[in-house]
Formats: structure tokens, C-alpha cells, sequence
């Protein structure tokens, strides 16, 4: 039986916001541009946002990027994306703020950008609630000294804004990660926590690479079930995997949902959480994919309620706060179970 699991408290830790952003956010700056020629409506922004591959993706991708022209726009959709995510009960997010595309196309200031965003994440921890960190993200397709030097106009922000992590995604199969092993040294000589995308498309040796890296995450990881030593260096190492079944579906690195390795993960004991990727151009949500492990992918309830408690435990942040957001989760979940007549797992909190 179906279960809508929107109210149940949840994390987000793997969303990128330029892929986020609202169709009604981004129509709104399709006027403000005037370029209207593009969109005219709404329901055109909407139909933007479907696409036929993963190059098509791309170009969609740009195609959003180019309506943040400023700050102002970043603010802007921080918070848009921001209260989509209070509206499925995220207690705590980490989202990340591209500096890809965005710079070495968009010709934007890395530390103005960061700071815009960061002002619309706070803006919606003041009205609802909710706890978000500031991830910086770059590709590996700009290459490694272009990621160093993200690195470098962002220090000076570290004490001033929450950005909790480093991350970087790009071609897995064109740049081999080893690349940009200085990229990542540099990164945990900053402080910064560390996730990367790795083996979302390519095999399990790109996720062997990310390993080298000592990352405290590995954005998508699915080869892994390909290969059981590989699971079990993540359980030994304790690191989890970020995955986002509705997006490798979209960009065809499953087939489709039904053949997702999910439950194998989940069976050979591999620790993960649940995030939506790009949520707007994916036409999902954080509880959607909830629902896609559930309804398609038969993972239990109960199984399902341990994996969001793991995303409070896997978070990057502060230990008061994750006591205080695994305090509450406890709670509501609780709560959430008893409204479904759904036994809480016992072990849920071991």
C-alpha cells in the first residue's frame, strides 16, 4: 500500500540549487529579464524541464543557469528552493551552490554568490525553521586548478558563512578523480568536510578512487553493488552513499527505477540516505524518492524511517545541533508511526 511519507522528518544532503529551482521561481526571473520570448509562460518554463538525454540535460541545466544574472537572483531562489524543502518536513539540509558553470561561464564572483544564497537559506531558517549548510561545488570537467582556485576566493568566507563542505561532481568517465587528488588536500586543510560524486555512471573503480580521496560521503556510489569488497570497505570505513534513485533513472544511469540497486545496498548492511539531486528538473523530492524506494523498489516502512535517521547522523554539522535535530526526529517520527499504526523500529536509534 502506498504511504505519503511528506510529513515524516527528514534530511536533504545531496541537492544542487541550480537544478532546484521552482518552475514558478525561475518564470519569475524569465520576466524580470525579459525574456519572455523563451518562456512565455509557466507552463512553457515547464516543459524546459523535460529532456530527452543527459546532453540535453546539460543544456537545460545552462539554460537555467543563465537567468541568475546577479545576487539579488541568487537570494532569490535560495529561499524558493529553500521553503520547498519546509514544506516536506526537512529539518536540516545541505545544499550545494554551483561555482562551476556559474564562474567560468556565468562570469560570476564565487564570494558573491555564496554570500547571496546564504542570505536566502538563512532567511528561511529565520521564517520556518529549518537548518541549512552551504556545500561549494565545482565539476571536475574545468579541471584541477580551477577547482584550487574556488577554494582560494571562498576561504575568506568560512568564518562568516556555514559552508560545511567541499563537493565535486562533472564527467566521471572523461576525468579521472585522481586528478584532483591536491584539490581535495586542499579542502580538508581548510577544515571543510568532503563528498564527491563518484560511480554514478562509471564503474566501481571511480568510487575506489573517491576512497583515496578520505571522503565522509560519495555523492550517488550505485556501482558499488557491483562489487561486495567494495560494500564492505564502505561499511568498515563508514561512509555513507547519497542516493537519489529518480535522478539516475532521468539521466539513464539505471535503465529504470525498477532495476535500481537500492535494496542491494540496503541488504548488504551499506550506509546511506536519500536526497532528490535535482529535484525541479527530475520532477521529484526528497519524499518522493521516499515513496519511489517504498511503492517501486519494495524497501519496508520501517527500513525507510532508519534511513532518514541515518541522514541526521550523516549531516555536516555541529554535535548540539545533530542531538538536538536526532532528538526531535525521534519524536516526530514516533508520531508518525502511531497516526499509520506502523510499530516504530526498535532499533531505529541503535
Amino acid at each position: 500500500m502506498p504511504i505519503d511519507f511528506t510529513s515524516l522528518p527528514k534530511t536533504e544532503l545531496h541537492m544542487h540549487l541550480e537544478g532546484s529551482i521552482p518552475v514558478e521561481a525561475l518564470y519569475e526571473l524569465v520576466k524580470k529579464h525579459n525574456r519572455l520570448e523563451e518562456a512565455p509562460t509557466v507552463d512553457h518554463v515547464r516543459k524546459r524541464y523535460e529532456f530527452d538525454d543527459f546532453a540535453h540535460f546539460l543544456e537545460v541545466y545552462k539554460w537555467t543557469v543563465s537567468f541568475l544574472k546577479g545576487a539579488d537572483d541568487y537570494e532569490f531562489v535560495a529561499y524558493q528552493v529553500a521553503k520547498t524543502l519546509v514544506d516536506q518536513n526537512v529539518l536540516f539540509a545541505e545544499i550545494m551552490v554551483g561555482l562551476g558553470n556559474s564562474v567560468a561561464y556565468g562570469k560570476h564572483n564565487p564570494v558573491d554568490i555564496v554570500r547571496a544564497a546564504w542570505r536566502g537559506f538563512k532567511a528561511a531558517e529565520v521564517q520556518h525553521g529549518i537548518k541549512i549548510r552551504v556545500q561549494v561545488a565545482t565539476g571536475r570537467d574545468h579541471g584541477a586548478q580551477f577547482s584550487l582556485d574556488r577554494l582560494k576566493d571562498i576561504e575568506p568566507l568560512l568564518g562568516e558563512v556555514d559552508i560545511c563542505a567541499f563537493n565535486m561532481g562533472g564527467s566521471e568517465h572523461v576525468h579521472p578523480l585522481p586528478q584532483f587528488a591536491k584539490v581535495f588536500k586542499r579542502a580538508h586543510e581548510m577544515g571543510l568536510r568532503v563528498s564527491v560524486h563518484a560511480g554514478e555512471v562509471s564503474g566501481p573503480q571511480d568510487i575506489y578512487d573517491a576512497l583515496d580521496l578520505n571522503p565522509q560521503r560519495i555523492g550517488h556510489g550505485i556501482r558499488a553493488a557491483l562489487d561486495p569488497t567494495l560494500m564492505r570497505e564502505l561499511i568498515e570505513r563508514d561512509i555513507a552513499l547519497e542516493v537519489c534513485p529518480v535522478s539516475n533513472e532521468c539521466t539513464g544511469a539505471v535503465p529504470r527505477l525498477a532495476d535500481h540497486p537500492l535494496p542491494r545496498l540496503i541488504a548488504a548492511g551499506v550506509p546511506l540516505t536519500l536526497s532528490s539531486d535535482d529535484p525541479a528538473m527530475f520532477h521529484t523530492s526528497v519524499t518522493r524518492e521516499y515513496e519511489v524506494a517504498h511503492d517501486v523498489l519494495g524497501v519496508p516502512t520501517k527500513t525507510l524511517i532508519k534511513v532518514a535517521r541515518e541522514g541526521f547522523k550523516r549531516g555536516f554539522m555541529d554535535e548540539e545541533l545533530r542531538r538536538s535535530l536526532l532528538g526531535k526526529f525521534d519524536h516526530e517520527a514516533r508520531k508518525w508511526c502511531n497516526t499509520r499504526q506502523i510499530k516504530y523500529p526498535e532499533s531505529v536509534d541503535s
